[in-house]
């Protein structure tokens, strides 16, 4: 679309009838909305799919005028996102695309389809839309040819700052055409490469153009599923290195990668510049000695804040390396190692893995899919026993756990210092004992908010601990100190939760003090307040107080109570409290007056008896 071009749309578009450029009603409206800058029209999706159209869907059909739809995207001031799909093969495509180069306020644009030698026609929107961030070609197989056309539109200078390439099947000599243009954009913050078969040799081509990029800004890479192996790496971290901006790396699924491969990443690590925080290497076969190699080097990544190693190979040795070299992480604060199966066996590895918990700073430990058992539980527990920064546990489908492990929780538990939110036990399988365990173990606990399991076989016996820990009803000063935390117990698959233990958990969604008065006013109907006349008069405006602030709850969820009961049961309240002060007057006063008869200057044991009514 020249000058020209757009001078003819621009002269007819107040009078053009949509009708007459559109396929559907609903095609029309949606250019209506472009064109009218409707405020919430902020994303469309361009397709040639038969679905029923959603809101945002313009389904490109017989009829449809493709310079109109370009004009006015182009013209657009709300767009933000725009995704396109296939075009019948009869419409000029181009006519669109030609349009959009003159869009400004599009920043997010992704791209399903091999839009062939139409990607040039893209090439004055990339240049010229400083608003645009973030470019994805996804579910479509870039061939050699394709890889040219988008390497033409990546060799023009943006302003992207996330580029991803998503089930492409982009390949390696497909990959080495693009990575030479992406030396062009040097602002990128974020690729995605995932499963791009990039191969050794795109990994090779990576890094060379990182190493010789000037200033590269990137901070976000993700390589995972793309065979890379040792030599691969080994280039990919000499480009890493001059990245400075770097701060996350995916590696995982390159089951290639050895040892070796790990030692190179030492050399990044080592380098004065690394800044990473975030590494992912699960499920690369890494066994003891190859966690090993990687210890030795995370020793100096001072500022790592999130390492994954799931679904690996790593016992009890490899697991006693990382925690050697895991000691002076200080940030550290996210750390996974689910299904690492050989863990079941460790006993020494699991207890340094305790004591590193308890004197770093990891907030969420990942332990599930048949890592630990309960042997391992123990001493995981053993270890950790008086950590104060650890939020989150997740156990989750480590089916050799029951009730005695659980039961190994409840120093943990009650630990002053504890401060453990949330505890995972999808998978589990939890019967009464383990249910006893876990209830009688959170007993004096004040931080744990959720506590999570899907399968379990737990009947009345179970439940009632649970009941008892959230409600203890045997008095108003067991029922004080009951559990105020808990806001949900159970999960996905938990289906037979008790409708008291439900009511338990909704008046702890309150602060602490209102989930207490909920309580007591749900469990208690006639409060004794007898215990309160060791205090006299003093604690009659505490009690008036007390029932005041109670009132704004009466109809919070399950606190149904009529006003006028509640005002019955305060009446009987401040009775029972003034028929009791009679005697206690009696006594203060009668004490005064044999106070006053006494001669000053002698006290008798008789008057110190007095004195203590007073």
């Amino acid at each position: 679309m020249d000058v020209q071009d757009y001078e003819y749309y621009e002269a007819r578009a107040k009078n053009v009838k949509l009708e007459d450029i559109t396929s559907t009603q609903h095609n029309a409206d949606i250019l209506a909305r472009l064109r009218d800058y409707d405020p919430e029209f902020t994303y469309i999706s361009i397709h040639e799919d038969e679905r029923q159209d959603d809101y945002y869907d313009f389904a490109v059909r017989e009829g449809d005028n493709l310079g109109w739809l370009g004009y006015f995207v182009g013209r657009s001031k709300q767009l933000r996102g725009l995704s396109i799909d296939n075009f019948p093969d009869n419409l000029n495509i181009d006519a669109f695309l030609r349009g959009l180069g003159y869009n400004r306020s599009i920043e997010s644009l992704s791209i399903y389809t091999d839009l062939g030698g139409s990607f040039k026609s893209l090439v004055p929107f990339l240049r010229n839309n400083s608003s645009l961030g973030d470019l994805t070609f996804s579910n479509f197989d870039i061939g050699l040819q394709c890889a040219r056309n988008i390497a033409l539109l990546l060799g023009q200078q943006s302003s992207l700052k996330c580029l991803c390439f998503e089930e492409t099947n982009l390949g390696d000599e497909m990959f080495v055409e693009i990575a030479a243009a992406l030396s062009k954009q040097p602002q990128i913050e974020e690729l995605n490469l995932n499963a791009s078969n990039i191969g050794r040799n795109g990994c090779v081509a990576l890094g060379s153009m990182l190493e010789g990029m000037r200033n590269p800004n990137l901070a976000t890479l993700y390589l995972g599923y793309n065979d890379i192996d040792d030599e691969g790496l080994h280039t990919l971290v000499a480009g890493l290195i001059n990245c400075h901006n770097l701060t996350t790396l995916y590696l995982h699924g390159n089951e290639l990668i050895t040892g070796a491969g790990l030692r190179s990443l030492t050399t990044l690590f080592q380098s004065d510049s690394c800044r990473l925080e975030c590494l992912n290497l699960e499920e690369t076969n890494m066994d003891n000695d190859g966690v090993a190699a990687l210890a030795a080097g995370l020793s100096r990544l001072l500022t790592l804040k999130k390492l994954d190693l799931s679904n690996n190979l790593i016992g009890d040795q490899g697991l006693q390396a990382l925690v050697g070299g895991l000691g002076s992480c200080n940030l550290l604060e996210d750390l996974y190692l689910s299904s690492n199966n050989m863990l079941t066996q460790s006993v020494v590895g699991l207890r340094s893995l305790g004591t590193l918990v308890q004197r770093t700073n990891i907030h969420s430990l990942f332990l599930c899919d048949d890592t630990v058992n309960d042997e391992g539980l123990q001493c995981l527990v053993d270890g950790m026993a008086n950590c104060d920064r650890l939020k989150k546990i997740v156990l989750s489908y480590n089916n050799s756990i029951t009730a005695v492990g659980l039961s190994s929780l409840s120093p943990f538990f009650r630990s002053e210092r504890c401060s453990l939110c949330t505890l995972l036990l999808n998978g589990v399988s939890l019967d009464d004992d383990g249910a006893t365990a876990l209830a009688n173990g959170l007993i004096g606990n004040k931080s744990l908010k959720t506590l999570e399991f899907s399968r379990s076989v737990i009947t009345e016996r179970g439940w009632a601990a649970f009941s008892k820990l959230l409600c203890d009803t045997s008095s108003v000063n067991n029922t004080y100190f009951s559990n105020h935390t808990l806001e949900r117990i159970g999960g996905y698959g938990v289906h037979a939760v008790p409708s008291d233990i439900v009511e338990h958990l909704t008046f702890n969604k309150l602060q602490n003090c209102a989930a207490v008065m909920c309580k007591i006013l749900d469990s208690h109907p006639d409060i004794d307040i007898e215990p309160l006349f060791q205090w006299k008069l003093k604690c009659l405006p505490l009690v008036v107080t007390w029932l005041e602030k109670a009132k704004p709850y009466l109809g919070y969820t399950y606190m149904c109570e009529a006003k006028e009961t509640f005002q019955c049961r305060e009446l009987s309240m401040v009775y029972s409290f003034v028929r009791g002060m009679p005697l206690l007057t009696v006594d203060g006063y009668r004490g005064k007056k044999m106070q006053d008869v006494q001669p000053k200057t002698k006290k008798r044991k008789f008057d110190l008896t007095y004195t203590y009514h007073e």
